[in-house]
């Protein structure tokens, strides 16, 4: 099957890219080089191949992506011991973020190989050979999207060292930007659509998978170059507060408006497609029997293995559920989805088993969760009693009652949603009320099919600063914790406002300065790299 095809080249090609920590690399098979791998068709399906078996690894999604990004804002707690450096802003406390910025730079140098070596090779199918480098392409700019997000200048490598200096100088944000968007582009153009013959294994970057990173690019853009107002629910009464937004740095002299319609157009392309569509209802979206369904349009895949499984189930998930209570939804986000909200009522786990007795959540709700699964009597403890989500959770709603089964050490075939349709619908509205000058029809559209799925309210008649805070907070509820969050209120310039509005959270200091803002380029990039420059303010 094409989905195993994932997994077994991995360990052929971990040896052509440089490891991120010495204790997590994979054993590197030296006798593969790029001279002597790229020779057939089948060499480059599988160099290509290589580049999604590098997320399962301890540079993504093993641990980094989830513990020094996702952990990073308002809407997440957990334990201070699981908080005490990258929940709490000390970036240079985690390993995860020089090796997230390694296995960025990594894939960067697959691809750069690829294209250097694949339009050499004879293909069976000139549009084989599109979806391949187009494939390659789609992860470039991915990769540099998330550099430049995090890390803001950085080094823009598009040819690797042989031989000479390794040494280069950081690229503006602008500059980066430039090149993530001609690598998307070109992906786009290359790329087939989802439903064509020559479309890649469940997972593979697609036509509709490029379009929708091109329209976040243009979205992150255009918000970090606008000025305005943002009301944010939070604070320690979780009330509503209005920031005024700062110009994120680098993003000046960025035309807005011009981009916004980038955005808003690039989304609708994907909407207009018919490629994608939303799960009837929200539950539908997640769990094993929902793998790949019609609202995944990039989706990161797994196995029920050690090798290849991912700790999203273990992380976030309630216990007795398979979790371990590593990190759960804050308080103020919970609050803020109305009664009869899908998110809420079934999105997170209201009883569950933890020293010795049922809990439940919230505690306004007790009458409701109050019986527990055997007859059990659930009850509100104030330090454990906390609402976890059930979105990696790889059991269903009838299974509500039944422990988790431990395998791998908490590893298993949870897949990770890298685009989904919901948010394209999310970024529509939101580019589409900041292109012109308020919400039209079409805005309100986009955005009350994400509401309404979730039996929330439809919305009309909102001012365009309205409008822009309405977008911002369904995106927290419907994406909470897939890796969108931290990145909304930094694009925004409302990231220390708002963290510092809330202060400590359930223990966890979420207090911000300008040094949060970017992670610090890690030392053995300082060491190595003579022309990097200085280190982010405040690293």
């Amino acid at each position: 099957m094409k989905l195993f095809k994932y997994f077994l080249v991995i360990a052929v090609l971990a040896g052509l890219g440089s490891g991120c920590k010495k204790t997590l690399e994979e054993t590197p098979y030296s006798f593969y080089s790029p001279n002597n791998l790229y020779k057939t068709e089948a060499d480059a399906e599988a160099a290509v191949t290589g580049l999604y078996g590098t997320l399962t690894g301890w540079s993504f999604f093993k641990a980094p992506f989830l513990f020094s990004e996702d952990a990073d804002h308002d809407h997440v707690v957990g334990p201070v011991w699981n908080f005490s450096s990258q929940g709490a802003g000390a970036y240079d406390q985690y390993w995860g973020v020089a090796s997230m910025w390694q296995g960025l730079y990594n894939i960067s140098a697959q691809v750069n190989t690829i294209l250097e070596k694949v339009p050499g090779i004879t293909f069976t199918s000139d549009s084989v050979k599109n979806r391949v480098l187009g494939e390659a392409y789609f992860f470039r700019g991915w990769s540099y999207f998330n550099l430049v997000r995090l890390w803001g200048p950085v080094p823009v490598r598009l040819v690797n060292v042989t031989t000479g200096s390794a040494d280069k100088a950081r690229s503006s944000v602008a500059e980066v930007y430039s090149q993530v968007i001609a690598d998307l582009t070109q992906a786009e153009h290359l790329l087939p659509r989802k439903k064509s013959a020559f479309a890649g294994a469940p997972g593979s970057a697609t036509q509709g998978a490029a379009k929708a990173l091109l329209a976040k690019v243009y979205l992150t853009m255009a918000s970090g170059a606008a000025s305005g107002s943002v009301k944010v629910r939070g604070g320690t009464d979780n009330a509503y507060y209005t920031f005024t937004k700062d110009v994120v740095a680098g993003y000046e002299g960025m035309d807005s408006k011009a981009l916004f319609a980038k955005a808003r157009d690039k989304a609708q392309e994907v909407i207009a497609s018919g490629d994608y569509s939303l799960q009837p209802t929200f539950m539908g979206v997640w769990g094993r029997p929902n793998k790949n369904n019609p609202e995944m349009i990039w989706e990161f895949q797994t196995q029920d293995n050690s090798d290849y499984g991912t700790y999203l189930q273990y992380w976030y998930s309630a216990p007795y559920y398979g979790g371990t209570s590593y990190m759960w939804m804050a308080q103020n986000l919970y609050d803020s989805y109305q009664q009869q909200d899908d998110r809420s009522l079934n999105g997170v786990f209201h009883q569950y088993f933890m020293y010795g007795a049922w809990m439940l959540y919230p505690q306004r709700d007790s009458s409701l969760y109050s019986a527990a699964p055997g007859g059990n009597t659930a009850k509100f403890y104030t330090a454990y009693s906390h609402p976890f989500t059930k979105k990696y959770w790889i059991g269903t709603n009838s299974e509500i009652g039944s422990a988790a089964t431990s395998t791998n050490g908490g590893l298993r075939d949870v897949n990770f949603p890298l685009l989904r349709y919901a948010d394209v619908l999310l970024m529509y509205a939101e580019a589409a009320n900041e292109a012109g000058s308020g919400p039209g029809a079409d805005a309100y559209l986009a955005l009350n099919q994400v509401r309404e799925r979730s039996h929330e309210q439809d919305t009309s008649g909102l001012s365009q600063q309205d409008f822009r805070s309405l977008v911002l907070e369904e995106r927290g509820k419907e994406l909470y914790q897939e890796n969108n969050r931290r990145f909304d209120l930094i694009r925004w310039g409302i990231f220390t406002q708002v963290m510092n509005q809330v202060g400590t959270m359930e223990n966890v200091i979420k207090t911000r300065s300008k040094k949060n803002l970017l992670f610090p380029i890690p030392q053995s990039e300082m060491n190595a790299n003579k022309l990097i420059g200085a280190n982010n303010f405040g690293w």
